[in-house]
């Protein structure tokens, strides 16, 4: 999705919650990285917070994030839920965490992309899944205007 917002003109950037300090992300400590991390999703004007399922939902790492921003953290910012798993019974998940999640920052939540691990061959998206999110990034630059 990254890769088609730039294509069409884009800044965008990656934050890997994996790479943060575990510590500050349970607000033990302070991390400047983690500072930095909250202070891009400021700015930004489309959020696209993507996670694997876990336990029905996002995961842990994705919350603790979230729970560090300020309220209204997301006020205006068009916000894209982008999640993966194993069961296509958890596709509502996007609507009832990630959307959620997003609203309680006063993000606006747009539509998102629930895809399957089927979906993938060796980490590559099938070209249906590419398809999908590419007819998301073009309705999400759309709205954006």
């Amino acid at each position: 999705m990254l890769r088609a917002l730039a294509d069409r003109g884009c800044e965008t950037g990656l934050i890997d919650l994996a790479t943060l300090p575990a510590d500050a992300l349970l607000a033990r400590a302070q991390a400047p990285n983690v500072d930095r991390a909250i202070d891009a999703v400021g700015r930004a004007r489309i959020v696209i917070a993507a996670t694997p399922t876990y336990r029905a939902l996002y995961t842990g790492l994705l919350k603790a994030f979230f729970d560090l921003m300020p309220q209204a953290h997301l006020r205006g910012k068009l916000c894209v839920p982008v999640q993966t798993g194993i069961a296509r019974e958890h596709f509502l998940a996007v609507e009832y965490g990630l959307r959620v999640l997003f609203m309680s920052l006063e993000g606006v939540p747009l539509a998102g992309v629930y895809a399957t691990d089927d979906e993938f061959t060796d980490g590559t998206p099938s070209a249906a899944l590419t398809a999908r999110m590419d007819e998301l990034v073009g309705t999400v630059l759309q709205v954006a205007v």
